[in-house]
């Protein structure tokens, strides 16, 4: 491989390598654009007992859906989802 071959190879390289970068970084610019929080399901059942589910990342359109679903009873038992 002759001098100019070697160079031409390397900036092929380093370009593959810069457009990988760039890409990755743009998709994961989503969050960073987006509001993001946790949520808990939170289930009540006709005792009024209490349980809380583990806090979940939401994102953007998720989240709002989230902090605006209503609560579901069905037989007695209320779930909703609780948001910080």
């Amino acid at each position: 491989m002759s001098n100019n071959q070697g160079r031409n190879h390397e900036k092929s390289k380093l370009f593959v390598v810069f457009t990988g970068l760039i890409m990755a970084g743009a998709l994961s610019s989503c969050e960073i654009l987006e509001e993001c929080g946790t949520c808990a399901l939170v289930t009540v059942d006709a005792d009024s007992n209490t349980t809380y589910g583990a806090d979940l990342p939401f994102c953007g359109d998720d989240l709002i859906d989230k902090q605006n679903s209503s609560p579901t009873t069905v037989g007695g038992i209320t779930t909703y989802w609780e948001c910080d």
